[in-house]
């Protein structure tokens, strides 16, 4: 999620979000800006994985969890739930999850499914069908 959401990789001007801290004010308007023109394309997707990539370290601060939380939830009212899927690579790359690889250790399978439910605290249950399965079927075309 964090390059999904965040789109370092999308920015032309080779500016990023800072690998040691939360977001700040400057990066989330440059943040904003791509993403906003991103959901302009009505063919453009996103995968919600790898947090640790936004806010590394997310999982260990209160204060972490929300600014990730606030970043998933502006992603998908962006791009709606239709356009975004929960990505689970948590086997693969669980520390990734956490710390964009700073660290060696990431939530387990249960804490990492239990802040994505939290996220989507207050959705539909259409839409958290959506972001769980949903737009991943349709995208991959697995129906």
């Amino acid at each position: 999620m964090p390059r999904a959401i965040l789109g370092n990789d999308l920015l032309d001007d080779g500016s990023g979000i800072n690998p040691n801290d939360i977001p700040d004010e400057d990066e989330l308007k440059v943040w904003r800006e791509g993403m906003t023109a991103m959901a302009a394309l009505p063919n453009a997707y996103v995968k919600l994985s790898m947090l640790g990539y936004a806010v590394p370290g997310w999982m260990r601060t209160p204060e972490r969890q929300s600014v990730v939380k606030s970043l998933v939830r502006e992603t998908v009212e962006l791009f709606g739930a239709g356009r975004c899927m929960v990505a689970w690579n948590w086997h693969v790359n669980a520390a990734v999850s956490d710390a964009d690889s700073h660290s060696q250790v990431g939530p387990d399978a249960i804490e990492l499914l239990d802040m994505m439910l939290w996220f989507f605290d207050g959705y539909s249950d259409e839409e958290k069908e959506r972001l769980f399965s949903g737009t991943a079927k349709e995208f991959y075309r697995l129906d």
